[in-house]
């Protein structure tokens, strides 16, 4: 009898130490999988900087800054604006789109695959810049890659 109640003593033990440990693996291996690319970029004002460096490098640019001449202080605000939005909303924040369809808003402009790949290397550069780890890089610049069909221009 004694036997028996030890055994289950030590069972039961096991048991707990099995699923403390289990518990505590997951937590360990799964850290950020409960929180969105928003919360692991760092929240709005870690996008909004972002966005201010990203965009001066645009405009700045000798190729594509040529998109953005003439462009007055009010419309550059609106730009930046919609454009953290934008990045707040697709990285699941709680940002409003607050601009029309890309394939509208770029239609006309002409974007090549290489003036598309100038804006992005500048983004990319920015999230170095700014040392945000490589799995919220990719996944950004993922979700950034899927718009070149919304902006750039194919011929017919």
């Amino acid at each position: 009898m004694k036997v028996r109640l030890l055994s289950r003593a030590h069972l039961i033990l096991c048991l707990t130490a099995i699923f403390l440990w289990v518990g505590t693996f997951q937590h360990l291996s799964f850290a950020n999988t409960d929180k969105s690319l928003y919360e692991r970029l760092g929240g709005y004002d870690a996008i909004s900087a972002v966005v201010d460096v990203f965009l001066t490098r645009v405009w700045d640019d000798p190729v594509v800054g040529r998109f953005f001449v003439g462009m007055g202080t009010d419309t550059r605000d609106q730009l930046r604006q919609k454009n953290k939005n934008l990045l707040c909303f697709n990285t699941g924040g709680p940002c409003q789109k607050i601009n029309r369809p890309l394939e509208r808003t770029h239609e006309g402009l002409g974007i090549t695959d290489k003036e598309f790949d100038i804006v992005v290397n500048h983004l990319a550069a920015t999230l170095r810049e700014f040392k945000v780890p490589e799995r919220e890089h990719d996944e950004v610049m993922a979700k950034i890659g899927n718009l070149r069909s919304y902006i750039v221009e194919r011929k017919t």
